[in-house]
């Protein structure tokens, strides 16, 4: 009797029912591996469009101030002595591997202006433009690099007022010359450099006087 009441408490015992896996029709999955891979095109497009846009985009204009020396600079008042002497010094030390060359004094002059070039010594019959003065920020935390600047053609004509650098960007003045207010505007990102200048990076060691 014992055994017929255990046996039927054992049948009566169900085990729970285990969820059924979920079904996902083709179409669901494909379309789900189909949003990923957009997503990820979608990203990958627009880092490379960031990346060209960067490449394209011209740098923004920088206030600063362009002096012949550093005694120019310190008379001026704007900067301290002492800081447009160090930022001279940054500047005439550049001046060697920095300076645009030319493969001969005729280009160069084309762009810098008649007896505004010298010949490089290191590599003749090569020219360089002669260092007509420096740029700085008019602050120490402006973060300019402080560096050369030489006379461009398009500034010649009864006055002064355009520069550039080695590396192509374009300085204005307000027509007064070396002073205080100048505007570089560097060059582009791209390869094409203002004034269509030569090679530069060549070291030597003779420096241009004003």
């Amino acid at each position: 009797m014992a055994d017929d009441r255990e046996a039927r408490a054992k049948f009566g015992r169900r085990r729970p029912l285990e969820p059924a896996p979920a079904v996902t029709s083709p179409d669901t999955a494909a379309s789900k591996r189909s949003q990923t891979v957009s997503t990820v095109l979608v990203a990958s497009a627009g880092l490379a469009a960031l990346g060209l846009g960067s490449l394209e985009r011209t740098a923004p204009s920088k206030d600063v101030l362009v002096y012949v020396d550093a005694a120019a600079c310190a008379a001026d008042g704007i900067r301290p002595a002492e800081e447009c002497g160090s930022d001279y010094a940054i500047a005439r030390a550049a001046y060697p591997s920095t300076a645009p060359h030319y493969d001969s004094a005729a280009e160069c002059e084309g762009h810098h202006g008649s007896s505004h070039c010298l010949p490089d010594p290191n590599t003749p019959p090569q020219s360089v433009p002669r260092m007509a003065g420096f740029l700085l920020g008019r602050r120490a935390s402006d973060r300019v690099t402080p560096e050369p600047v030489y006379e461009h053609r398009q500034g010649h004509g009864g006055h002064h007022g355009s520069y550039c650098t080695g590396s192509g960007g374009k300085v204005s003045t307000g027509g007064g010359g070396h002073a205080s207010s100048a505007t570089l505007k560097p060059a582009a990102a791209k390869a094409t450099q203002f004034g269509g200048f030569g090679s530069s990076g060549k070291s030597f060691s003779s420096f241009g006087g004003t």
